[in-house]
């Protein structure tokens, strides 16, 4: 397989992208450990950024220079108006939606480990409407993004109506999340039915597939789904499979080694990985490959939207 700085120079794009979803407000703290019930612990304020699972994913691709789409309402309130100016500075398109409340945030905590906690407060991208997205021709996507967080209750049901307007042969790049155990299997069905690549951590594809390795999973996933899907499991890598005559195969992409400082959007940056590879036409194997080395440089820098530059990217090496 090629090294990774080959394959960066190699994302010419190739298949248009839609990024659907939410930008969050993050306030970032850090702490020793997580607190228990009734605990009174010592926290440090690092810092309030925007984020977001659609805004960390479209942050990928935005570093890398390639061509996207996307739709991540903006309401009205204090966390709509951070929201809208960072978006502008990135010349990112606005949409300010009229009389659906302000922008969602979280608290995103993260102990000694590395390891994160969401506490998130939902907005107005989980009250979306269906005659919000007659603005955009679903129909010429190639890959459409969306996070598990609108992909729930009433909110999902716009969503899955509002798909149903994709082209046939598009794919749905379906991260659940830690959603995943409030969706239920019917939801997850229809995203199934549409049309989608699973892209999930080890724990949550285990959970949904009733299996206890990220390879069975992942496999057991593109079973369901009769497509390709990618399990992110931590420092071993990624497993992504591939169907054969015999059936579906799964094969694991090292990770790279890095100084962990937190995994706050590392799964999101992973999917963004992902959609840059695909979209300029690299396999599966290739695709992965670049996503690991995002993610990698994600969870080597301190909260959300981190992605890396190209020039940031061709420094990983197996």
């Amino acid at each position: 397989m090629r090294a990774v700085k080959e394959l960066v120079n190699a994302l010419n794009p190739q298949k248009k992208v839609f990024i659907l979803g939410s930008a969050f407000v993050d306030m970032i703290l850090s702490v020793h450990e997580m607190p228990h019930a009734g605990a009174d612990i010592e926290g440090k304020f690092k810092k309030t950024v925007v984020g977001g699972c659609s805004f960390n994913v479209a942050d990928v691709l935005w570093k890398l220079g390639l061509p996207f789409d996307s739709y991540m309402p903006v309401g009205e309130g204090q966390f709509a108006d951070l929201v809208e100016q960072t978006l502008t500075r990135r010349n990112l398109p606005v949409y300010r939606e009229q009389g659906a409340g302000d922008n969602g945030w979280c608290l995103s905590i993260a102990d000694h480990t590395g390891e994160r906690t969401f506490i998130s407060m939902f907005g107005l991208e989980r009250q979306m409407k269906a005659q919000w997205f007659d603005r955009f021709n679903l129909s010429q996507y190639d890959y459409i993004y969306v996070s598990g967080y609108q992909a729930e209750g009433k909110n999902g049901e716009v969503l899955l109506s509002v798909l149903n307007r994709k082209a046939d042969n598009a794919l749905i790049v379906f991260d659940p999340g830690p959603r995943v155990t409030e969706m239920g299997k019917e939801r997850l069905k229809a995203f199934e039915d549409l049309g989608c690549l699973y892209t999930v951590n080890c724990s949550e594809a285990m959970w949904m597939t009733n299996t206890h390795n990220a390879t069975d999973a992942a496999i057991a996933l593109s079973v369901r789904s009769g497509n390709p899907s990618v399990v992110t499991d931590g420092r071993n890598g990624a497993v992504y499979t591939e169907k054969k005559p015999s059936g579906w195969t799964a094969k694991r992409i090292p990770s790279f080694k890095v100084n962990l400082v937190d995994t706050i959007g590392s799964g999101d940056a992973h999917t963004g990985g992902l959609l840059a590879g695909l979209m300029c036409g690299l396999t599966m194997a290739e695709a992965t490959l670049i996503a690991n080395a995002v993610a990698a440089h994600v969870t080597a820098s301190e909260g959300a939207a981190t992605a890396p530059t190209r020039s940031e990217l061709e420094q990983y090496s197996l």
